[in-house]
Parts: C-alpha cells; sequence; structure tokens
C-alpha cells in the first residue's frame, strides 16, 4: 500500500558499516560503527531494539545470514576498538 514513513523505534548503539537479516518476526543487527553490539527487533510491533549478544570485536561489512532457527554473522572487518 502507499503511504508515508513512520517512526519504528531505536537501535541501542548508532552504527554504519553494520550488518542484518530476519526470519521474519524478528530482525536482527550486528556491529557496525566499531561496536560489537547484536541487537533485535520484533518486526510486527513498533519500539525500540533490544541488545541481546556481543560480537568478539568490533567489526564493520561483515556478512550475515538467517534461517527460521539460526544467525550466522562473518568476515568483515575488525575495527581495532577495544570492547
Amino acid at each position: 500500500t502507499t503511504g508515508n514513513a513512520t517512526d519504528f523505534g531505536d537501535r541501542t548503539v548508532g552504527a554504519v558499516g553494520n550488518t542484518g537479516c530476519s526470519n521474519g518476526p524478528r530482525g536482527i543487527f550486528a556491529g557496525g560503527g566499531g561496536t560489537n553490539v547484536i541487537e533485535y527487533v520484533t518486526i510486527s510491533t513498533p519500539g525500540n531494539a533490544t541488545d541481546f549478544g556481543d560480537l568478539n570485536s568490533g567489526r564493520n561489512n561483515m556478512a550475515q545470514f538467517g534461517t527460521t532457527s539460526a544467525s550466522i554473522v562473518a568476515g568483515g572487518e575488525d575495527t581495532g576498538e577495544p570492547q
């Protein structure tokens, strides 16, 4: 349908160069901007992201693949940022 954009919510960190995927009900974001944060949003309802894990280092520009039960994050460039 046509319509205007609406404010869905906010991420727990501001990040560029992050990666993301979805399994339908949940969207998952990881890393970016030198952060090691992994977070999710519930797509069917507006609301802020929830932090639920960490990468082993701050990374940018990774690849991410998701299935109905798992998400795999790989590669990217280490930002050298200590976490």
